[in-house]
């Protein structure tokens, strides 16, 4: 498992000595990872001739890092398209603990005569489960003494520019920084888990409300969102649509509510279910353009909502690029949501919490990259096990590649996705054929995928993969849940014989339970009867999960068998308060193995069971698909 908290420094450049070496020496730091020059702007094209490199004290004669403190109005896009970070940035600016996470030891960073002045900062950045510290000179790159990319709205402002060249290094070139999703953005700078949403997704009146419980629930929970509307051509980019806003533009989501409106309260019952509007709020990072439909600033609308309620909204129409819309209007004009969930794992916390579990890997050839459940090689990829104890639970599930620009890959990311089978309930070894799947996907081409999942009691094998099979690249698949699962990845492709001189297994055979008919108890009644099975196998006793007759079974056990001679039983049982009470039984006879090397064939057996005068008594039907194999590589 992954130290989410360790620091690494990037490229092996480490801020303290390299700092103290400049101090010492009186000199000022000229990064050679990332020098000021062009091919640090554009890695596809010369630079312009007349970007000229400066540093923040040639620029303006009183730089400051940060002007009383970070504020979601310390930054404004320059001449890269790169709205994504611009939007990521103005979110996080609002939390001080998150900016913090991102400038360490930010006093110590600032201008001052307490603070030698080396012309050197850093800055960190998570990527793929591990924090890295970026170092960088203070050069940046300027036309006619004014910075040309990211910059803050007061001119002897630098954290913003400086933090752009960061993330910039981390690309390899401020061009790579053209175009992404602002999702990636606001991970690569808290550790959160991302998430996109289509808005065309949710549809109906109850699914749309379901959207505004999410992102209600994100805000609360200090996650960071930011929207977009598709642009659907490159001349679509950009595009100023007569309402105000800007199409393939990412705006920062900056608060949701249920406001209420002003009227005649009778009475607090009255009152406290007067009408409410869904409303939220949202930043362009270009400042200054703005949404100029209802609920715009200093609309008609706002007439609706008292004095009171404005001012507890901190409402101010300002032109700086903030605005509340309705909910019902955000829906109808954007397309997309991204969401960075910063999800809360602290033990001391009064809210919800989650159970964390992060694990580290990568797929590689020629075993480990098996592409989708479209291609036969798709068992080769990764495989871990999962054991939910709790009924109906709801499960967080990302997988996140490693960004391909950032390892100076130019090509676009992989598409990626996750699935997840139900197996063995005995299962040890890696699965070699597909059982009931539960959930697959969507696979796209993204950095990450997130997925919401409900699951029932029982063990899983979740498999991230790419789309194609033979794509290499690290993942780190990370999985949360409201109690503590047990897990583990499945690494043996068979089991390993015990001891120094232990006889291997010869024959696998798989027993699925698919269901039952008719089993009754002693007063001859199976309504609401709850069963369990027994699978009893050369000296092993496997238990299915206790269900209903109306439910689904689907229960299997593989066995790895040095005795495949050897009969297996399977017994169907009754769950009492006091006693449980055996239902019926059926034998397996191994003589007929041969019966039960069809694969996918589904018989009725025959459940019995002694009665009082010693005689054999059918009882019920259970449904099985036995499978016996010598080759331990098919189940």
């Amino acid at each position: 498992m992954p130290n989410s908290s360790r620091v690494v420094p990037f490229k092996g450049q480490r801020y303290s000595p390299i700092r103290r070496k400049c101090a010492r020496k009186n000199a000022l730091f000229v990064d050679g990872e990332f020098p000021p020059s062009g091919s640090s702007i554009y890695h596809s094209r010369p630079a312009p001739a007349d970007i000229i490199w400066k540093r923040p004290k040639d620029i303006v004669a009183d730089p400051k890092f940060f002007i009383d403190k970070a504020s979601a109005d310390d930054f404004a896009q320059g001449e890269i398209a790169n709205c994504w970070f611009v939007a990521a940035c103005a979110c996080i600016a609002e939390d001080s603990r998150m900016w913090k996470k991102i400038v360490p030891d930010y006093k110590s960073q600032e201008w001052s005569p307490d603070n030698k002045y080396v012309g050197m900062f850093h800055f960190n950045f998570w990527r793929c489960g591990v924090w890295h510290s970026v170092v960088i000179d203070d050069y940046l790159p300027t036309r006619q003494g004014r910075l040309i990319f990211l910059h803050s709205k007061s001119r002897n402002e630098f954290w913003s520019a400086l933090l752009e060249k960061a993330y910039a290094k981390l690309f390899g070139s401020y061009e790579a920084l053209s175009g992404g999703k602002a999702r990636d953005a606001m991970v690569d700078m808290t550790g959160g888990v991302g998430e996109s949403l289509e808005i065309s997704n949710f549809r109906s009146e109850d699914e749309r409300m379901r959207l505004f419980t999410i992102l209600h629930k994100a805000m609360d929970y200090k996650s960071l969102m930011s929207s977009s509307i598709m642009a659907r051509s490159a001349a679509d980019m950009e595009a100023k649509l007569s309402c105000g806003l800007v199409k393939g533009h990412a705006y920062s989501v900056t608060d949701v509510k249920k406001i209420p409106l002003k009227g005649t309260c009778t009475s607090l019952f009255n009152f406290l279910n007067r009408d409410k509007i869904l409303m939220i709020r949202l930043r362009n990072p270009w400042g200054g353009m703005e949404w100029r439909g209802p609920w715009s600033d200093g609309s008609i609308e706002w007439k609706k909502v008292s004095e009171k309620e404005k001012k507890d909204l901190g409402l101010t129409f300002d032109d700086n690029g903030e605005f509340w819309m309705s909910f019902d209007d955000y829906c109808r004009y954007f397309t997309n949501i991204d969401i960075c969930h910063i999800i809360n794992t602290s033990l001391l916390s009064l809210k919800k919490t989650w159970k964390e579990v992060v694990i580290e890997n990568e797929w590689r050839r020629p075993q480990r990259a098996g592409g989708c459940g479209n291609h036969r090689t798709f068992l080769n990829n990764p495989q871990y096990l999962f054991k939910l104890s709790e009924d109906e639970e709801e499960v967080l599930l990302s997988v996140e590649q490693e960004d391909r620009r950032s390892v100076g890959i130019r090509d676009n990311n992989y598409v990626i996705g996750v699935t997840i089978m139900k197996t063995d309930l005995n299962r040890k070894c890696r699965m070699h054929d597909k059982q009931e799947r539960v959930h697959a996907g969507p696979f796209v081409q993204s950095r990450s995928v997130f997925a919401r999942v409900t699951l029932p009691k029982g063990i899983y094998c979740f498999i991230p993969s790419t789309f194609d099979p033979g794509q290499e690249g690290r993942f780190i698949m990370r999985f949360y849940s409201a109690n503590v699962v047990s897990y583990k990845e499945l690494k043996r492709d068979v089991p390993k014989p015990p001891g120094c001189f232990g006889d291997p297994a010869q024959f696998a055979t798989a027993v699925n339970i698919v269901n039952a008919e008719k089993p009754v108890n002693k007063q001859g009644d199976n309504k609401d009867l709850e069963m369990y099975c027994i699978i009893l196998c050369e000296k092993k006793e496997i238990r299915t999960p206790a269900v209903k007759l109306s439910e689904k079974w689907n229960h299997r056990a593989t066995f790895y068998r040095k005795k495949p001679n050897e009969d297996i039983e399977i017994q169907v049982w009754e769950t009492n308060l006091l006693r449980d009470a055996m239902l019926g039984s059926v034998t397996l006879p191994m003589s007929k193995a041969h019966e039960y090397t069809g694969g996918n064939i589904i018989r009725r057996y025959d459940l019995t069971i002694k009665g009082d005068d010693d005689k054999t008594e059918r009882t019920g039907f259970i449904w099985l698909n036995v499978f016996h194999t010598p080759n331990l590589d098919l189940v």
